[in-house]
């Protein structure tokens, strides 16, 4: 997912069932300028809020909103049944959409509220 600015993206790995993490990445350098950990499984989608300064990532049954600068997780958002593959932040930066599935299993749309961390839809 690309950065506002244009000048960062941020990636997402795991695999074969290790811990998944992010990576933000300087275009101009093509440095590795911050970390975010804390999943316990591979991470599969990653969107970046409007302001720029947190990323929402999706995993096994739940989303983790990061605060950029420091690393940190802010949020964890539990109600899914399964992986989480898909998320997008609302442009007004106060909810976000996301999307599961698996296997032969349809997928569900949950929208969040980040001020209460609840599913609203």
């Amino acid at each position: 997912a690309v950065f506002p600015d244009g000048r960062r993206v941020v990636s997402c790995d795991g695999g074969g069932n290790t811990p998944g993490r992010l990576k933000v990445w300087d275009l101009a350098t093509g440095e590795c300028v911050a970390t975010l950990e804390g999943h316990s499984l591979d991470v599969y989608g990653v969107a970046v809020f409007p302001d720029g300064r947190r990323v929402v990532s999706g995993s096994w049954k739940e989303l983790k909103v990061w605060d950029v600068e420091t690393g940190k997780c802010v949020a964890t958002l539990e109600g899914h049944s399964l992986d989480v593959y898909g998320v997008a932040v609302f442009p007004d930066g106060r909810r976000v959409v996301s999307c599961d599935g698996g296997g032969n299993t349809p997928g569900r749309l949950k929208v969040w509220d980040l001020a209460t961390g609840e599913c609203v839809a």
